[in-house]
């Protein structure tokens, strides 16, 4: 078995979120060589209304993914052996159960940014990541990474929200993968079984009355909505809840009252896991809040948001958790908690 080690000379000791450059001296197992006939071409997006293509001639065996949607994503298709250093999963234990031995067995693992530099002497021949990961501050934009024979494959979900986010485009993220990494039987697996669970739902709960729901991060005293054109809200929508949603990016204390939702999904972020419940207490105590029936009847729901931001394979927990809080008598065994 042809082996290998990478060598990064650390320079720069870095506390903080900015890049860093970081020693990384492991063993790993060279994955095999697949070569790819025909060729795939993928488009992908630097910013919304810029696409470019990349082409596959075997799949990748070098790959260094950025945050967790990929990470997760490419493991879930069975190619977790094929990441070099995977960066943007603040603890192992929000990764699933399922996907935590692959994971471990990435030579570097880190919540902080790459640096350039250290990333260059990985070698990677694919990288996975954000619209955010390749700029010019960052990772550079694709173009930077072709002549060093590197493919670069950019969540479409990532671009910014001038057009509404959809499941599609999770599926289609999902889909693209499994074409890069051969992979294209497992993808359209777990891509069905998302369909189905959202099919199963929507069946069930035909003739009910749309649940009003809400969609909402706290941002000091007021909530940012998540509305209609978000992933939360396509999910939300898709399952046949009364989605609220306003003509502004928030919701006040009083809004929240006047619409008066049936259930809150309260989205956090991985930054925020540690202090969730601190969240989630203060929203409960809020004597304004006291008359919504989501707080009377005890359902405001912790939504975190690598479940509806850019999730890729995630994008079933969102679903898995907005269906359970939605329809409670369909699933009585409760909303799924990825936090605790």
């Amino acid at each position: 078995m042809i082996r290998f080690s990478v060598l990064i000379l650390c320079l720069l000791l870095c506390v903080g979120c900015g890049p860093q450059q970081v020693t990384v001296e492991r063993g790993q197992s060279t994955p095999p060589h697949i070569e790819l006939q025909p060729p795939v071409t993928i488009e992908s997006y630097v910013r919304r209304g810029e696409p470019f293509e990349s082409t596959y001639t075997a799949v990748p065996e070098r790959v260094v993914a950025m945050w967790q949607n990929s990470i997760e994503t490419i493991i879930a298709l069975g190619e977790g052996d094929r990441i070099v250093a995977g960066m943007g999963i603040p603890n192992r234990k929000y990764v699933r159960p399922e996907y935590r031995e692959a994971y471990d067995k990435i030579p570097y693992k880190d919540m902080q940014y790459f640096n350039l530099e250290s990333v260059l002497m990985m070698k990677p021949d694919l990288l996975v990541g954000w619209r955010s990961t390749f700029t010019n501050k960052g990772l550079r934009p694709p173009a930077f990474w072709k002549p060093r024979n590197a493919n670069v494959y950019i969540a479409e979900s990532s671009l910014g929200a001038q057009s509404a986010l959809t499941m599609d485009m999770e599926y289609k993220y999902i889909r693209d993968l499994g074409r890069i990494f051969h992979r294209n039987v497992e993808a359209e697996r777990l891509i069905s079984d998302m369909q189905q669970s959202v099919n199963y739902t929507v069946a069930q709960t035909a003739h009910e009355k749309p649940p009003k729901a809400l969609f909402v991060e706290l941002e000091g005293k007021n909530f940012r909505l998540y509305g209609h054109k978000t992933l939360a809200g396509n999910i939300g929508d898709t399952l046949h809840a009364d989605v609220i949603d306003t003509d502004t990016p928030s919701i006040s204390m009083e809004d929240v009252v006047e619409q008066n939702p049936d259930v809150i999904f309260l989205i956090v972020s991985d930054g925020e896991y540690s202090q969730a419940d601190t969240i989630m207490n203060y929203v409960l105590q809020q004597p304004a809040l006291q008359g919504v029936n989501a707080l009377r009847n005890k359902r405001v729901y912790f939504l975190p948001l690598l479940a509806v931001y850019s999730p890729g394979i995630r994008l079933s927990d969102g679903i898995d958790i907005v269906s359970h809080g939605l329809y409670p008598n369909l699933y009585p065994e409760g909303v799924p908690d990825l936090i605790h």
